[in-house]
């Protein structure tokens, strides 16, 4: 089942949520080093597991979905998704994030075009 962020990030197939119920340390480490290397921070095993940031109230996210300024963004708006902006294609925080994840913006656009 997909679950479309609000950056266009398909949760369902995030390592994050894959493994959120996992008890396989070595999985949970090996996540975490490969995100502490991508983000230049620590990202620690315990941290990984996230239920998803479509999700609201006692939720686990992972340190970056937690914190992210475009999921605060959409949601503040009262928005799902950036698709749903009008701001969409004149807004510099998700194009930026477009060159990190360019797998997002087709399915973005592929929301719009509905």
């Amino acid at each position: 089942m997909e679950m479309i962020a609000a950056c266009g990030v398909d949760c369902s197939s995030c390592p994050a949520y894959v493994n959120r119920n996992t008890t396989d340390q070595e999985v949970l480490e090996k996540i975490a080093a490969e995100w502490s290397a991508q983000m230049h921070q620590e990202i620690k095993p315990e941290n990984v597991p996230c239920d998803g940031c479509l999700l609201v109230g006692e939720v686990r996210l992972s340190p970056y979905c937690h914190t992210c300024g475009i999921r605060v963004c959409a949601h503040g708006k009262g928005y799902v998704t950036c698709a749903e902006c009008g701001e969409y294609n004149e807004c510099k925080t998700i194009n930026g994030f477009f060159r990190l994840s360019p797998e997002a913006k087709p399915v973005l656009d592929g929301l719009r075009a509905k």
